[in-house]
């Protein structure tokens, strides 16, 4: 009764209001009925979260297999490049960069290190695209450093942090897809320059976690403050070619993900490693097709966003809801109030009456011989 109610009952010296104990049946039976329906409700919200989950990487899968595309990509067939033509474009910005590297440092006196000159990556083999989905004809499998102008994965060392600096940003800053500095740790400006070969990192560039359980969390660059990483892999973009939103989808996609955590190192601490991520297979297509999925994926992820949050919303109001009802069975109002109940009063005299014969001490009987 009452102390199913409370949950544990400790005695004279609590202070409540007691109700008759036929009220304190219907109190619990009214309590169980609701709290059965708020159940019933609270599992149909985290089965409809559960259903988002599956729909959102349905969406992320047709989206990077052509599908989400196929009849956008029917109607503008005169508009759109081949896969390979795109390559093509690449590789001769690669070379227009390459060529302007090499004249910015005799410029400087050939001050540095001089420039390297681009490599390829040599091309999926016929028994790893045997293992890739089916792509569009317009489509290809590219490694991602052929796609991508550069790939890397920042410092290996580790600096001393100082009180304040230039930000470290590691695989805990990136997460839910953003890059998140509440809690970065900083390094000096000497370190921070001795680093920057390898963490040059600009707005608009790609950053992903490498190492932990986390690896293949991925976010776009919005700010232009200056950092360094580690355990971070750093990918850059001709943004005319490519869409750097594309990419971070894909990334973050299981299709994709699932590639390049299937290559995962190492036991209790996995990590991906940077010949991982150049050779990360990517389905490629035009730029203008890139930036319709892209188009297509804001809209639809923006409303399964929205619903989520929706039933998030739900799910905190219906534990608001059983918060009320434990208040009002507490304070008589959940149940209606019988006059012809025994009244609370007779109810405690009769437990004290029982408490006070269990209490008694019990005598020992004497064998007499």
């Amino acid at each position: 009764m009452l102390v199913e109610i409370l949950g544990l009952f400790r005695g004279d010296d609590l202070d409540f209001e007691l109700p008759p104990l036929p009220e304190q049946h219907r109190i619990v039976a009214k309590i169980e009925a609701l709290f059965s329906e708020l159940d019933k409700g609270i599992e149909s919200f985290k089965t409809a979260r559960e259903q988002l989950k599956i729909y959102r990487q349905t969406l992320l899968k047709h989206a990077f297999s052509g599908k989400l595309t196929e009849q956008w990509r029917a109607e503008n067939q005169d508009k759109l490049e081949s896969a390979e033509t795109l390559m093509q474009r690449i590789q001769t910005e690669r070379q227009h960069r390459y060529q302007q590297q090499l004249k910015d440092w005799e410029a400087s006196g050939k001050s540095g290190s001089k420039p390297k000159a681009p490599k390829t990556l040599p091309p999926l083999t016929t028994e790893e695209l045997a293992e890739l989905p089916e792509l569009p004809m317009e489509w290809r499998w590219e490694k991602n450093e052929n796609f991508l102008f550069e790939v890397k994965d920042g410092t290996h060392d580790t600096p001393k942090y100082v009180q304040d600096g230039i930000p470290f940003v590691t695989q805990k800053n990136i997460r839910n897809g953003k890059l998140v500095l509440d809690d970065v740790s900083f390094i000096s400006e000497a370190d921070h320059l001795a680093f920057s070969k390898r963490s040059n990192v600009q707005r608009g560039d790609v950053i992903i976690s490498m190492i932990g359980h986390g690896r293949g969390q991925c976010c776009i660059v919005d700010t232009d403050l200056i950092f360094s990483i580690k355990n971070v892999g750093l990918f850059k973009f001709f943004h005319k070619l490519q869409s750097n939103k594309y990419l971070c989808y894909y990334y973050q996609s299981k299709m994709g993900g699932d590639l390049v955590l299937a290559t995962s190192k190492g036991g209790a601490q996995p990590f991906i490693g940077l010949t991982e991520l150049r050779n990360w297979a990517i389905p490629i297509t035009s730029f203008t097709e890139q930036c319709k999925i892209v188009e297509e994926l804001d809209s639809k992820l923006s409303e399964i966003d929205q619903l989520d949050q929706t039933i998030f919303t739900a799910l905190q109001q219906a534990e608001a809801l059983r918060q009320s009802i434990l208040k009002k069975a507490f304070s008589g109002q959940l149940v209606p109030q019988d006059p012809n109940d025994e009244p609370a009063s007779v109810l405690l005299e009769r437990i004290r009456a029982e408490k006070a014969v269990s209490d008694k001490p019990k005598t020992r009987k004497t064998k007499h011989a």
